[in-house]
This record gives structure tokens, C-alpha cells and sequence, in this order.
């Protein structure tokens, strides 16, 4: 019998900080009404949906967690916003990690952020190591537990990005399949990842978002149906070679504020894909466990999820970081 194709889903969850630096506080914000400012509104509309997710089966109304089965990541400022005035969600948040440890051989959905949103390429060697090394901090904090993988802000990634990863004994990071060049011609393994990138004794795992896909979920209306973003999900996944992740990257504010049923569609999803034949829905960390990173993977220059490579030669030093996937 044929190994089952794997399904991961990544929601990278952020918002800038809002508070004031005098007062600690955050402003009201007309923009937001009818909530006080935008961290309350979006705490309500994703963070909160997102821990009690509502699905309908006929007249019952089944509420799940849906962090139990995102792999995901919390900016360790936002967090910290959350830690104090979301409380709700920032306990579903910890016991969902909690408990995929547990479902998973101790390997958790949560993953970590550098501390800032700052662009880890654009940073000193210095600054960018401190970034990540706070980032380990808060999460072994938050979670207990030291992270295995990263996310870099915007996926924002060069050589020395990923060597400071690795130095900081990170297993792996998540990247569009366009952020580098795969150095081996076998086509399954192209399609199976992830993919090892090495300099100098050091290494990295990497594992590559579907961008195709985790574009329709921002931007189209896949999400608007749960029955027919689990059916995308699947017949992308059946279209790899047993054995394979497919790997969706998304803002994790996607489900429920930028698209405002979207953390009930998300559940609705989720719930039809656990039950899917020959799928496994599961976290990075997890999957690495029990598929090593094969092939090699190479940077050759900068790049984000929403800026291609370009020569490191002429990399601009502001332009193009600002977008993402989700356009936030």
C-alpha cells in the first residue's frame, strides 16, 4: 500500500506593535470601529474565531480549535499583546501546540519568528542574530519547548540568513518554490522535498509553500467554501508522489479577518481533510521527523515571498519587502 500524501498548512500570524511608547497602550483607531483599535478587531475576527472555530452538520454546531492542526507561527510582539488582552486565544494558542507535541512524537505545530518584523537580510550579521535569537527566547517562553523550525518575515531569505538559522541549531524554514535553485534532476524528488541547504558544515531544511494554491486561499474564493478548499487541498496533494508534503503558507489573518468566514471555512476543511483517505494532515516539524531533507537547494540571492531574486550586486536596500501573500 502506497505511503499517504502529507497536507500542511502554515498560517503565519503578525501585526505590527500599535502600543504607545509612552503609555504601553493602544490608541483608539476610528478605522477599526466597531471595535476600539485594530488589534481588538482582529483578535475577534481571527485570533478568537480561529480558537473556537464553529462548524454546522445539520443542526449541530461543532466548535473545534483550529491551531490543533495549523502549523503556525506567532510574531513574539503580537504574542505578547495576546499574552495580556487575548487571553482566550492565547491559551488555545498554547494548549493547541500542547497537545501536537503530544499527537506527534513531540514535534509541535508552533514554530518560531525572529523577534521583530525586521527584514533579516537587510540586517548586520549582528542585528540579525540577535533577531533570532530573541525570537528562540520568546518562544521557549511561550511554549515551553526549544522551536525546530523558523519564519523569516516576508520569507525574506539570502545565504547568511539561513547560515545565521543554522548556527542558532534551527532545523528548517519555509520559502516559495521560486527562492532558489534545486541542484538535482530527479523530478519526483523535485516535487517531494524538502530540500537541504548547506555552506560550511552547516545546514538547513527547506521546505517550499505551493504559491498557486496559497494564492487562491488570499486572494480568490476558494476559502469561501471549506468543502471546496479541502477538495483543492487534496487533488494538489494526490498530484505528488506518495510520501510527498504539499506545503500551504499563508497569513494566518487570511482565516477570518481578511476573508471574514474564514476561520469557519478553515475548520470546515480541516475537519473534511482528516477524514480524507490517503491524506495526513501534519506539521513541519513532524514531517522532517520522518522524511529527511533530500537534493540540495541553493540561494543565490535575495529574495521574499513577494519579491523574486535578484542579484546581490544590485539588491535594493527598502524597495519591495512591504507586500505579501495576503497583501496586508
Amino acid at each position: 500500500m502506497d505511503e499517504p500524501r502529507y497536507v500542511i498548512i502554515h498560517g503565519h500570524f503578525y501585526q505590527p506593535p500599535r502600543e504607545s511608547p509612552w503609555t504601553g497602550l493602544v490608541g483608539v483607531e476610528p478605522g477599526a470601529a466597531p471595535f476600539a483599535n485594530w488589534n481588538e478587531r482582529i483578535l475577534s475576527e481571527c485570533y478568537r474565531a480561529n480558537a473556537h472555530a464553529q462548524m454546522m452538520e445539520g443542526h449541530v454546531v461543532h466548535i473545534r480549535n483550529n491551531y490543533e492542526s495549523l502549523d503556525f507561527n506567532f510574531g513574539p510582539t503580537l504574542a505578547a499583546w495576546l499574552e495580556n488582552h487575548g487571553k482566550v486565544a492565547y491559551r488555545a494558542i498554547r494548549r493547541a501546540d500542547e497537545l501536537s507535541v503530544k499527537n506527534h512524537d513531540g514535534h509541535g505545530n508552533a514554530i518560531a519568528q525572529s523577534y521583530n518584523h525586521s527584514i533579516l537580510p537587510l540586517l548586520t550579521a549582528r542585528d540579525r542574530e540577535i533577531q533570532v535569537a530573541w525570537g528562540i527566547e520568546d518562544f521557549v517562553y511561550r511554549f515551553g519547548r526549544r522551536p525546530e523550525g523558523i519564519w523569516l518575515p516576508e520569507c525574506a531569505v539570502d545565504a547568511d540568513t539561513l547560515a545565521t538559522v543554522a548556527q542558532a541549531g534551527l532545523r528548517f524554514v519555509i520559502l516559495g518554490g521560486d527562492q532558489g535553485r534545486f541542484l538535482n534532476d530527479d523530478t519526483a524528488l523535485r516535487e517531494a522535498g524538502p530540500f537541504l541547504w548547506r555552506r560550511n558544515g552547516l545546514e538547513v531544511a527547506i521546505f517550499r509553500f505551493d504559491r498557486e494554491l496559497a494564492g487562491r486561499i488570499s486572494f480568490g474564493e476558494v476559502l469561501s467554501d471549506g468543502a471546496h478548499l479541502a477538495e483543492a487541498i487534496a487533488s494538489a496533494a494526490f498530484e505528488l508522489p506518495p510520501g510527498a508534503a504539499l506545503v500551504i503558507a499563508t497569513d494566518g489573518e487570511t482565516f477570518g479577518h481578511h476573508k471574514r468566514t474564514g476561520a469557519a471555512e478553515l475548520a470546515r476543511a480541516l475537519a473534511a481533510l482528516e477524514e480524507r483517505e490517503g491524506l495526513v494532515v501534519t506539521n513541519c516539524a513532524a514531517y522532517l521527523a520522518t522524511h529527511s531533507a533530500k537534493g540540495r537547494f541553493e540561494i543565490d540571492a535575495a529574495s521574499s515571498w513577494s519579491c523574486p531574486p535578484r542579484s546581490t550586486t544590485s539588491f535594493p536596500r527598502t524597495a519591495c519587502w512591504p507586500g505579501s501573500i495576503s497583501g496586508r
